[in-house]
Parts: structure tokens; C-alpha cells; sequence
């Protein structure tokens, strides 16, 4: 589409001497022909910021999990060195913890013993 230049008017109020000279031209639509970029960039931000909320998230569940883990880890080591402990008894101490291990985690008595369960919660 060619455009077409005005020819200059001359203000007919003037002389010819000091007459001044006007060009009129097409205003420019400056705002039409930016527009799409406009709506890219703030399509490119809004995505922007979208991504940076959904990683924050998923950044927070991961700590959560690590969190989880490293508590997992601390209790598993104190197992091992429980069993460490365990493994050096000998002789009596051997004696006395299958003794303890029978009892409270099996509910074994020796000969003679009573157990008392209390069922009123008290």
C-alpha cells in the first residue's frame, strides 16, 4: 500500500513574504502495530511467573521429603549403634538382654512370675 505525500498548503492569512509552509501528515497508529508484541511479552511474564510459583512448589515438597529421609537415616543409625552395642555382650549381659527381649517383646515369665494388666486405664 503506497502512501501518498500532501503537497505543503500555504497559510492564506500571510503575506507571500512570510508565508509559512505546513505538511500534513498521516498520523501514525503506532499502538496497532506493537500490540502483538505486547500481548508476547505479557504472555512470556505471566508464563514466567507461573513456572517460578510451581517450582517453589515442588522445590518445598522436595525439602519436606528430604527432611523425611534425613529423620529416617538419624534412626536407622542410632539402630546400628544400638546393635553394635548388642553384638559386644557376652556371657551375663547376653543373658540378661535375651531375657528382657523375651519378656517385653515376646511375653514370656519366668517360672514363679505373675503379670498384672491394669484395665481400668489408670
Amino acid at each position: 500500500m503506497k502512501t501518498k505525500k500532501r503537497k505543503p498548503q500555504i497559510n492564506p492569512e500571510s503575506n507571500a513574504e512570510t508565508a509559512t509552509i505546513k505538511e500534513i501528515e498521516p498520523k501514525k497508529k503506532k499502538r496497532g502495530r506493537y500490540i502483538l508484541l505486547y500481548l508476547a511479552i505479557i504472555g512470556f511474564a505471566f508464563y514466567a511467573v507461573i513456572t517460578i510459583v510451581n517450582q517453589n512448589i515442588q522445590i518445598a515438597d522436595k525439602k519436606a521429603e528430604l527432611d523425611e529421609i534425613n529423620k529416617q537415616i538419624n534412626v536407622v543409625e542410632i539402630q546400628i549403634k544400638y546393635l553394635d552395642k548388642v553384638k559386644s555382650y557376652s556371657g551375663e549381659q547376653l543373658k540378661e538382654y535375651i531375657e528382657k527381649i523375651a519378656k517385653n517383646e515376646m511375653g514370656y515369665v519366668s517360672e514363679g512370675e505373675r503379670i498384672f494388666y491394669n484395665v481400668s486405664g489408670e
